[in-house]
């Protein structure tokens, strides 16, 4: 097995040099580990996926408030990077929030966080604290009211280690406090929820309407529709935003702004 290895070596340089070949083409430039948020950030949170995406968009929101906070999107797990870890990561950085979308029975902790600890002990960056947690169990949502709840849980004196966020854990109390009301919407986004009966007509009608608007107007849109494998007389919702400004929202609403049953 040990003959793989230069295999393995010189995967994150390729992927590397496809991402700038593709940035070239399209104007879009990705990192294998890419950092977003205040550069002097203290408090960091790594995750990877479309849950990246809503944890950008806290930050943003959450740096326009004065916080000292970011985001490191990872793009490639494996082979981990540790040169390309470590450059991405701001000097300034005291805490880590490593997030997976996982539960490993029995283990130390989640796969990504056993990296991050490794790739840090290995590169001599033993003073950040690291702590690890679990998001989008049982098929949860991850919204920006659990991405705060984690950076807050990161600036106590001593943060909870293995926590999860998005569930109550009434058994070993490892969930962290969400605060429901925290919203990072904007206000010129028209949020719409439709609530109907499967068959009835309502999540075509509402997949036409998100459609005409996203064609036929400046605005930006989106749709997504929720309904079991039964269908036909079980309840459908269809979530409907749009608005002036570009949509970076993968999960569903919260607070509408128009609901129709």
């Amino acid at each position: 097995r040990e003959t793989v290895n230069p295999f393995y070596v010189k995967v994150p340089g390729i992927v590397q040099k496809a991402m700038d070949k593709f940035a070239g083409l399209t104007g879009r430039q990705y990192q294998l580990f890419q950092y977003e948020g205040a550069p002097d950030a203290e408090r960091v949170v790594i995750v990877m996926g479309s849950a990246a995406e809503t944890t950008q968009q806290t930050v943003d929101y959450l740096v326009e408030q004065g916080e000292k906070v970011g985001v490191l999107k990872v793009r490639l797990v494996r082979p981990f990077s540790i040169e390309h870890f470590t450059a991405a990561l701001p000097s300034t950085v005291k805490v880590l929030g490593v997030l997976d979308r996982t539960k490993e029975p029995g283990g130390m902790g989640e796969p990504m966080y056993q990296d991050v600890l490794t790739a840090l002990m290995e590169s001599g960056h033993t003073s950040i604290r690291v702590i690890g947690g679990r998001y989008g169990l049982s098929s949860k949502e991850f919204t920006p009211s659990m991405v705060k709840a984690v950076f807050d849980e990161m600036k106590k004196p001593a943060p909870k280690n293995h926590f999860t966020v998005g569930i109550v854990d009434d058994v070993t109390f490892t969930s962290l406090e969400v605060d429901p009301s925290f919203s990072i919407e904007s206000p010129k986004t028209v949020r719409c929820l439709f609530y109907g009966l499967g068959s009835d007509g309502t999540v075509g009608a509402n997949k036409n309407s998100i459609k005409i608007i996203g064609e036929d107007t400046p605005n930006s849109a989106q749709g997504y529709f929720v309904y079991d494998s039964k269908k036909s007389g079980a309840t459908t919702v269809s979530h409907l935003r749009f608005g002036p400004t570009e949509i970076h929202q993968p999960y569903l609403i919260e607070s509408a702004t128009f609901i129709a049953v």
